[in-house]
């Protein structure tokens, strides 16, 4: 019993790490945002995706960034209107060299920005 209820409790911290919002039962989330965490594609190439729930979320901006003794420096970003996208998901990819931190920031006219989970990558 002890057992199962910590996978149960594992199982509940992974979707909130992960920007998961549960919805009531037989409603769909007007706008619902999920940034992923970076990740190393390929050889010298960061990439990011974000994921998103509803077609009201407006007009949305997603920034693949890493991180630099003064801040977040943006490598790359797009924009795009929500209801005109035939997709659910986004994705960035940049080039890379050395080891930074990354993350991806993301932003909806409809709802507040946020950025997801920072991982530490290196690219020879």
């Amino acid at each position: 019993m002890r057992r199962s209820s910590g996978i149960v409790a594992l199982a509940l911290a992974a979707g909130l790490l992960t920007g998961a919002q549960p919805a009531a039962a037989g409603v769909q989330a007007a706008c619902s945002l999920s940034p992923g965490t970076p990740y190393k594609d390929g050889y010298k190439v960061i990439a990011g995706v974000v994921t998103w729930v509803g077609s009201s979320c407006g007009r949305m901006t997603m920034k693949l960034q890493r991180s630099r003794w003064y801040g977040w420096q943006d490598m790359v970003d797009d924009s795009w209107d929500s209801a005109s996208s035939s997709s659910k998901r986004a994705s960035l990819r940049v080039s890379c060299d050395g080891t930074h931190e990354w993350r991806i920031w993301f932003d909806s006219s409809n709802t507040s920005s946020r950025t997801g989970l920072t991982r530490k990558i290196s690219c020879p």
